[in-house]
């Protein structure tokens, strides 16, 4: 039989989804999103690239706001 200390968590694997809803790396993802946006924002090579930092900006700007409420 296994024992538990107290004050941890059991390691049965269902908690395991937690570890992926912390705050830090997803506002890491959010701000690269975000960063990725303005470069191709300022860019002067392509159209293209132009035309979608719009639209990366403000998916690095949602996800950040959805992200800030994660769990540390």
């Amino acid at each position: 039989m296994e024992q538990m200390q107290i004050g941890t968590a059991p390691t049965s694997g269902h908690g395991g989804w937690k570890r992926w809803l912390r705050r830090g790396p997803w506002e890491m993802a959010a701000v690269i999103i975000i960063v990725l946006g303005v470069v191709m924002l300022m860019q002067p090579v392509s159209l293209t690239l132009y035309s979608y930092s719009f639209v990366t900006l403000l998916v690095g700007t949602g996800l950040f706001t959805i992200v800030s409420k994660f769990p540390e």
